[in-house]
């Protein structure tokens, strides 16, 4: 939520023009504010936001990107410009006062401006109106936000800006055609139709609403069900299914402008599979705290572009309020629906304080409810240590996913309650520091024995997932982090019997799930016969060990590992996209007793598989 006040009387914005824009292409735009009934007295202000991935606003340089000018009509107001507030409060607010862009002040220095009388910021122009700033380069609702501090005490609640009832928002859609992205079932039984689902996207994957071409499908033994698809709308659904066992893929083709897709590879088998695969985001954000958009928008997003089977709303709990939990609560129930897409309840709780036990940790509830417990308040006045709510997150069933960005992860683990770590989102990967995707934090401070790998080897049983920590409401597709672009966010694969939340909320308890950098690799290991995220019991620790391992990838494979703890004891090099193999192991004393297998890609993409443990 926004903590600013919005006001009744204290003017109106307008953004012109009030036209869509295309992703990432060049504009020129008037963020224009009429006084209210108090006008703006002299030393008063308004502030305008450019939304972030905006090219940021400049005064310095006209022919530059961003080059921003103010005008007024009345000539008689002298104004002053500055990216600071010209009055300066003893506590700023300005991370979650202005979470979506950044400030353009503009104060009136002289004379007052009158009800009725304009002022105008011009973004991207240099005086002749050219273009000369550049949008943001995934598609949706961007707002220009307006406040005001009519006699510059900056008196308002908790910034000193009062908000303008109705904000300017600009439209920003898609580019052309680029790719059809192609989303099947990982797993089917031969002869069973499955449901292929295809949204057409730009460059940057913003999904392209005015698509209205017939697709092709095409694949080895596809059945002719429905194989030549007419695109009626941006996404839509085809049924096929597989005649013959094996690995397949499904190619997508728009004869009309020749682009292509092809879908995630899908396991067929002759009987119905035991377990099945789903895939989902678990770890993203919405405007009830540092995110966009709104928690059904969020888990429509997830449903119908990113074509998830699980997703998860994990807004920080210091930012929202009561009637916001209840929101969320609301939308996670109404968009559950068994064998179709599941949602769970979550939020993340924030303890970055010096306090015993602190740093990010999502919080996840078996249900529709469960209580909001705010480590802090969004004063960050005073903060509780997560051992104060051990017992009453257990006592609802709850559980925990640590994410190792934020630091302090090493710092806290109940083994009922903490099962699984965020090896990888858009912040990068946290296993071991060692990636081609470093952890971007760790450009600024030492993770040093806060990484998944550190926590393994303290002998903390945890699984491995991966998640995009979505700022921008696009679950499942989103590589922003609401300031700056990251590395593309990743999902979690859980092996479960059905899609429901139950069966999803077993496989992730179990541990019996992994994570990817979001492409929607296959992954299957065991150990002794017992799948990921087990603890093997059937035999001690010094006998000799089965591993068996399958991979089938989207792309072909430049390596698949197997670890022992930190230890690295077999590399299965392949030029295909599919591998199998199997890997006997004699562990000596003093070995680490767990291992898990990292799988790495000729395009980049990763996948990490939960560690099994010999005990």
């Amino acid at each position: 939520m926004r903590y600013e006040e919005i006001g009744t009387d204290n003017g109106r914005a307008a953004i012109e023009p009030d036209v869509p824009v295309i992703a990432g292409a060049a504009g020129a735009w008037v963020i224009a504010y009429e006084a209210g009934r108090a006008g703006i007295l002299a030393g008063g202000s308004v502030r305008f936001e450019i939304p972030y991935g905006f090219t940021a606003p400049q005064v310095q340089w006209p022919g530059e990107p961003g080059y921003c000018q103010i005008y007024c009509d009345n000539s008689e107001v002298r104004l002053a410009v500055s990216f600071e507030p010209p009055a300066k409060l003893e506590r700023e607010h300005s991370c979650y006062a202005m979470q979506q862009g950044r400030a353009v002040y503009v104060q009136v220095v002289e004379g007052s401006l009158q009800e009725g009388e304009r002022l105008e910021l011009h973004y991207g122009t240099d005086g002749a109106l050219e273009a000369g700033a550049y949008a943001r380069h995934f598609a949706g609702d961007a707002e220009f936000t307006v406040a005001t501090d009519v006699d510059g005490s900056r008196g308002a609640k908790f910034s000193g800006y009062t908000l303008v009832r109705e904000q300017s928002v600009l439209r920003v859609e898609a580019d052309m055609a680029e790719q059809i992205a192609v989303y099947a079932p990982s797993c089917a039984q031969m002869g069973e139709e499955i449901e292929v689902r295809l949204v057409a996207e730009d460059a940057e994957r913003n999904a392209i609403e005015t698509w209205t071409e017939p697709c092709l499908l095409d694949s080895g033994d596809v059945g002719p069900l429905d194989a030549n698809v007419e695109m009626k709308s941006w996404h839509q659904k085809a049924v096929v299914r597989f005649d013959l066992p094996g690995d397949k893929r499904i190619r997508a083709v728009s004869p009309v402008r020749s682009v292509v897709g092809e879908s995630n590879p899908v396991v067929v088998t002759m009987e119905p599979p035991r377990l099945r695969l789903f895939w989902g985001d678990l770890h993203g954000h919405t405007g009830l705290s540092s995110g966009l958009g709104s928690p059904e928008q969020y888990y429509e997003f997830g449903r119908e572009q990113s074509c998830l089977d699980f997703c998860a709303i994990t807004d920080h709990s210091q930012y929202m309020s009561d009637e916001d939990w209840e929101h969320i609560q609301r939308a996670t129930a109404e968009y559950n629906q068994p064998e179709r897409y599941v949602t769970l309840l979550g939020y993340e709780a924030s303890v970055n304080a010096p306090v015993p036990k602190h740093g990010d940790k999502c919080i996840y509830y078996p249900g529709d409810s469960g209580p909001l417990l705010r480590a802090t308040d969004i004063n960050h006045s005073v903060y509780a240590d997560l051992d104060d709510y051990t017992s009453l997150w257990k006592a609802e069933g709850a559980m925990m996913i640590l994410h190792q960005h934020a630091g302090g992860s090493e710092t806290y683990y109940d083994p009922e309650l903490v099962r699984l770590a965020e090896v990888y989102s858009a912040w990068g990967e946290s296993e071991d520091g060692d990636s081609p995707r470093p952890l971007l934090p760790l450009m600024e401070r030492e993770f040093s024995g806060a990484l998944v790998a550190d926590c393994l080897e303290m002998g903390w049983r945890l699984g491995m997932v991966a998640g995009s920590d979505d700022h921008a409401g696009r679950p499942g597709r989103s590589d922003w982090l609401g300031s700056r672009r990251a590395y593309p966010g990743g999902l979690t694969a859980v092996w479960a019997p059905e899609l429901t939340r139950d069966a999803i909320w077993e496989g992730l308890y179990s541990r019996r799930c992994y994570g990817t950098t979001g492409a929607r690799i296959v992954l299957d290991v065991h150990v002794n016969g017992e799948p990921m995220g087990s603890v093997v019991r059937s035999a001690p620790f010094a006998e000799t060990h089965r591993l068996e391992v399958r991979v089938c990838g989207t792309e072909p494979l430049t390596a698949v590992e197997v670890l022992r703890g930190r230890e690295l004891i077999y590399v299965h090099s392949s030029y295909s996209a599919t591998c199998s193999f199997e890997l006997m192991d004699e562990p000596e004393s003093g070995d680490a007793n767990y291992y898990y297998v990292r799988v790495l890609q000729a395009d980049g993409e990763m996948a990490w598989s939960s560690p099994i443990w010999v005990s």
